[in-house]
């Protein structure tokens, strides 16, 4: 009778690497949707401070000052439009996305709001 035990562990090592990096992948996602959530709760913040008259400089630091991560914002105006966009860079920590992809993905929230 042979010994399977070396055709487990080699099974074993081809797909563990497979699974890792499938399971940092969806952690990944996750975070980039968590952050896209909590930038467009960020962006309903920055829109009202913006329809109460703030400028852009206090509106940066009212938003930041209590956050450990410094997001970006920027309000742009156009005619009787504004346009209000917050994001965020993100690393991943998928190992060997940086061979696919950029190592940096930007997430980004942008609402266009009548100015008034």
């Amino acid at each position: 009778m042979k010994s399977n035990k070396g055709q487990a562990l080699v099974e074993f090592a081809i797909i563990l690497p497979i699974t890792l990096i499938l399971i940092f992948t969806i952690i990944d996602f996750g975070r980039i949707i968590t952050l896209k959530n909590d930038l467009q709760s960020v962006t309903s913040d920055v829109v009202t401070f913006y329809q109460n008259g703030k400028e852009e400089a206090e509106i940066k630091n009212i938003i930041n000052e209590n956050r450990k991560d410094k997001l970006d914002i920027i309000i742009t105006v156009k005619g009787e439009y504004a346009t209000v966009s917050v994001s965020k860079k993100i690393k991943p920590i998928t190992p060997g996305l940086s061979y696919i992809s950029d190592s940096i993905f930007n997430v980004s929230v942008s609402r266009v709001i009548r100015n008034e």
